[in-house]
C-alpha cells in the first residue's frame, strides 16, 4: 500500500451570523418581523420595546387544517389536515435539504423555486430561466426539467406545475381507486380540459370510449382538486388583514413614499446594558445579538425603502392612470441601479405591500415581462392583462368579443399579441370564453 497526500484548493462561500440574520429579516413579512421581536424580546435581556410598549401583538400562526374536497369522496384526501407553518417557498427550500446536490444543482434548484408563485405555479419560462442563472457552462432544459421533477416529487401534489392542465394530472397521479374514474380523469386533464366548463359530457363519453356515468364522476373528481395547490400555504383566517409596509402619496405634484411603522413593533438597546454586563459577564453574545438585530431591522426599513422609491419612479404612469400603464419591468433594472444583487431585490419585494391611489399590492406585483408593441421599450404583461379585463368588462354582453377581435383591439393601441396568448391571458383573469359569455 502506498500513501500519499494530496492538496485540494476549492471556494465556498460561508455566511457570517449577521449576515444569515440579514437575509432572514429582509425576506420576512411584517407579521413574522413582529413574531421574530416578540421572541427575541423574551429571550434577550438588552432588547426592549420601543417608546416602553409593553403589550405584545397577536402572534399570527395561520395555523389551518385544509380539505380540497368539501364532499369527502372515499377515494381522496390526500389534502386533509395540512397544516400550515412554513410559507411555500420555506417549505420547499427545507424539503430540498434531504436531497444531496452539488452547488451547480442547488443552484438551478434555487432558481426553480424563487420562479413558483404563491399559488405553486412555476411563472417563468425555461428559456428565461437559463439566461437568468448566472453560471458557466450553461444550463440545459435537462437540467431544469429533472430539478422541477424533483421539486414536483418533493412537495405537495401540484406544486412545481406549469400550466393547469399539469397541475391536476399531477394531482390525478396520487389518487389510488378501484373503479377507474381516476384514469379517465387524467385522461380528460391532458387533453380535454376545456370540455368541463361547456359540460360536453356526451362529446367526452365518445372521445374516450366511456360511459357518461364515468366521465360525470372523472369531472366531479377533477372539480374537487386543488387548481391552486400553492395556496395551503398562505390560508388566511377570518380575522387576518394584511397591513401595508409602505404607501405612496401624491404630495405637491411629486409622488412620496413612506414606510408605514405605525402598526409594527420596534425595537431598542435597554438603557441600563451596561449595568447588565457588569453583572453577568456571560450576557455578552447576547448583547452583540442585539446590537445586530437592531442594525439589521434598519438596514432591512432603508432597503426597503430604496428598493420601493427605485421601483415607483419606473411606474409613474401607473401612479397617475392605473394598471393598464404599468411598464415592463425586470429584477435586474432595479438591482442594476441600487448596484444590489438580483436575489436581494426579490427578496426584498416578496411579501411587502404597498398602499397606492389604485389599491394594495405586493411590490412584487411591478415586475412583469415586455410584450412587443409600438412603445420604446414594449408593454407590460400585467398592463395587458388590466387592458383585456376592462375590454371584457365593458363588452355588450349580447355580443361578446372573441379572441380575435381583443387581438385587434390591442393592436389598434400599438399592441401585438397572438390569439393563443389573449387565451392564455384569460385564463389568468378567470374570463371564460366568448361563446360562454354571452347574455
Amino acid at each position: 500500500m502506498k500513501l500519499s497526500f494530496n492538496l485540494k484548493l476549492s471556494q465556498s462561500l460561508k455566511l457570517t451570523p449577521l449576515l444569515q440574520q440579514s437575509i432572514k429579516l429582509l425576506q420576512a413579512s411584517q407579521v413574522e418581523i413582529n413574531d421574530l421581536i416578540n421572541d427575541y424580546i423574551n429571550e434577550n435581556p438588552f432588547l426592549e420595546y420601543e417608546d416602553n410598549l409593553s403589550i405584545s401583538k397577536p402572534r399570527n400562526q395561520y395555523t389551518k387544517n385544509y380539505n380540497a374536497n368539501e364532499n369527502q369522496d372515499d377515494f381522496y384526501d390526500i389534502f386533509e389536515n395540512q397544516t400550515k407553518n412554513l410559507t411555500l417557498k420555506e417549505f420547499l427550500i427545507e424539503n430540498s435539504g434531504v436531497f444531496s446536490m452539488s452547488e451547480r444543482e442547488q443552484l438551478v434548484f434555487y432558481y426553480l423555486i424563487d420562479a413558483i408563485n404563491d399559488d405553486g405555479y412555476l411563472i417563468t419560462d425555461f428559456h428565461d430561466l437559463i439566461n437568468d442563472i448566472p453560471i458557466s457552462p450553461e444550463i440545459s432544459f435537462f437540467e431544469l426539467e429533472a430539478a422541477l421533477k424533483t421539486i414536483q416529487a418533493c412537495s405537495h401534489p401540484g406544486i412545481g406545475s406549469r400550466n393547469l392542465s399539469e397541475c391536476l394530472t399531477l394531482q390525478l397521479e396520487n389518487i389510488k381507486d378501484t373503479k377507474n374514474i381516476t384514469k379517465i380523469a387524467q385522461i380528460i386533464t391532458k387533453d380535454y380540459l376545456n370540455y368541463i366548463p361547456a359540460n360536453k359530457v356526451s362529446e367526452l363519453s365518445r372521445k374516450i370510449s366511456a360511459s357518461e356515468d364515468e366521465i360525470q364522476n372523472a369531472i366531479k373528481l377533477i372539480k374537487s382538486l386543488n387548481p391552486r395547490p400553492g395556496q395551503i400555504f398562505k390560508a388566511i383566517e377570518k380575522n387576518d388583514f394584511i397591513n401595508h409596509d409602505l404607501e405612496v402619496i401624491n404630495k405637491n405634484n411629486q409622488w412620496e413614499i413612506f414606510l408605514n411603522d405605525e402598526e409594527f413593533l420596534k425595537l431598542k438597546i435597554v438603557n441600563h446594558y451596561d449595568e447588565l454586563l457588569q453583572k453577568e459577564n456571560s450576557l455578552k453574545d447576547k448583547f452583540q445579538e442585539a446590537r445586530w438585530l437592531v442594525k439589521n431591522l434598519e438596514q432591512r426599513s432603508i432597503t426597503i425603502l430604496r428598493v420601493s422609491k427605485e421601483i415607483m419612479s419606473y411606474q409613474v404612469n401607473f401612479l397617475d392612470n392605473g394598471e393598464e400603464f404599468i411598464k415592463p419591468l425586470k429584477l435586474k433594472d432595479i438591482a442594476e441601479k441600487l448596484e444590489l444583487h438580483e436575489s436581494t431585490i426579490s427578496r426584498v419585494t416578496n411579501n411587502k405591500f404597498i398602499k397606492t391611489p389604485h389599491g394594495l399590492f405586493e411590490l412584487k406585483f411591478f415586475f412583469s415581462k415586455a410584450v412587443a408593441s409600438t412603445e420604446k421599450d414594449g408593454t407590460s404583461s400585467k398592463s395587458i392583462l388590466a387592458k383585456i379585463r376592462y375590454i371584457v368588462n365593458n363588452e355588450d354582453k349580447k355580443k361578446p368579443y372573441s379572441d380575435e377581435k381583443i387581438v385587434l383591439l390591442l393592436k389598434q393601441e400599438g399592441i401585438v399579441v397572438a390569439r393563443r396568448t389573449i387565451a392564455k391571458y384569460r385564463d389568468i383573469l378567470n374570463i371564460a370564453p366568448s361563446n360562454q359569455r354571452k347574455g
